[in-house]
């Protein structure tokens, strides 16, 4: 007999404040590590010197930054489970494409302006790579990323793709459970198979965080079990292995010489930080502030490298860069609002209007006599 887990306080579909708090801080980091932290020696360009020799007092500790992006895929998993949940496939294409396309097209025109109009200390663009940016899949397409933070959008996608398969199929807890095994077993089998790829479509060093948030989002839905935290620890453990490797995965810690204590502790406390949020620990947390926030994070991921270098390319040699990094840090935060709310939403509501009408393309439409 199937044993049936019932659904918990969870089940609710609430917007969660902590999660958005979490979000938005996690962008704040990336944008601190990027302006901050950066490797001893990389993108002299901007400031002129090294960041440790420009930031002495701070770059050690905003090098850890980089951490945000992990926390950010810790939160998708979470996220995209629980948006997905009773969803159609068709519902769930229209919210990833109205979701990522709007504000990532804005952000490549931005970016465009900027090298071109501002004199950024990026590259021009040609065109090829300029049009393969535009359809996000540049990376399969083996082009470069317009804007280097871009490379996060596809493990997203990819993501997406995978986890459509069981929204297809209808999201249940054994299906979910499945998806995650299966999708742990290729992460760790990817590498040694040398097959592109499977290595190119598992995200073997991003896998790990998506899969601990999908497990924790079936804790909040019905209940923490056995296997859930299985699951997690699982995940911990592989994120942590990948983590460490010191030639390999997104950080590369050889190349900055941090503690590794120090990574294994931080990596720790976001899957703790997420934990908590599944557990229920943080229901009481409601401030619409936090939920402002995470509606910002997007945009500030997204336009914070173009413009900010090209700020600090600018001005770095006239005002102090730790007073530099303070105003346009906030100028960012506040541009990434007024984008959202006046830019983003409208032609997301749009798009979704116009994806929503008529039958989608499918079948196809009436022939014309």
């Amino acid at each position: 007999m199937t044993r049936v887990i019932a659904a918990g306080p969870g089940a609710r579909k609430d917007r969660l404040a902590a999660l958005d708090g979490l979000r938005f801080l996690a962008a704040l980091s990336v944008v601190l590590f990027h302006f901050v932290g950066q490797t001893p020696g990389a993108m002299i360009v901007v400031w002129g010197r090294p960041y440790r020799s420009t930031f002495p007092q701070l770059h050690g500790y905003f090098a850890f930054g980089r951490l945000g992006v992990d926390l950010f895929f810790l939160i998708s998993g979470f996220v995209i489970c629980m948006s997905a949940w009773g969803r159609t496939p068709r519902d769930f294409f229209i919210s990833r494409v109205t979701r990522l396309y709007p504000m990532y097209w804005i952000a490549i025109v931005v970016s465009v302006c900027f090298v071109y109009f501002a004199d950024s200390p990026f590259g021009h663009p040609n065109p090829r790579l300029l049009f393969a940016n535009f359809t996000m899949l540049q990376t399969p397409l083996g082009v470069a990323n317009l804007d280097p933070v871009y490379w996060t959008l596809w493990p997203e996608l990819c993501f997406y793709l995978t986890f459509a398969v069981v929204v297809w199929k209808g999201l249940t807890h054994q299906r979910v459970v499945i998806f995650c095994g299966l999708w742990t077993v290729a992460a760790v089998l990817a590498p040694a198979a040398h097959i592109p790829l499977l290595t190119l479509i598992v995200n073997p060093t991003s896998a790990p965080y998506f899969i601990a948030g999908m497990a924790f989002h079936l804790m909040y839905r019905y209940r923490p079990t056995p296997l859930l935290w299985g699951i997690v620890a699982m995940s911990w453990l592989l994120a942590l292995h990948f983590l460490l490797a010191p030639h390999g995965g997104r950080n590369n810690w050889a190349t900055w010489s941090p503690w590794r204590g120090w990574l294994i502790l931080l990596t720790t406390v976001l899957f703790l930080l997420v934990g908590a949020i599944a557990l229920g620990w943080t229901r009481r947390i409601r401030w619409r502030g936090l939920t402002v926030a995470g509606t910002m994070t997007f945009p500030l991921y997204l336009l914070h490298d173009t413009i900010g270098m090209t700020v600090a390319h600018h001005y770095g040699d006239r005002v102090d860069p730790s007073v530099l990094v303070a105003v346009t840090v906030s100028a960012l935060v506040v541009l990434a609002y007024l984008v959202h709310r006046f830019v983003e939403r409208p032609i997301a509501l749009a798009m979704r209007r116009s994806l929503n009408t008529g039958a989608f393309g499918l079948p196809a439409p009436t022939r014309r006599s």
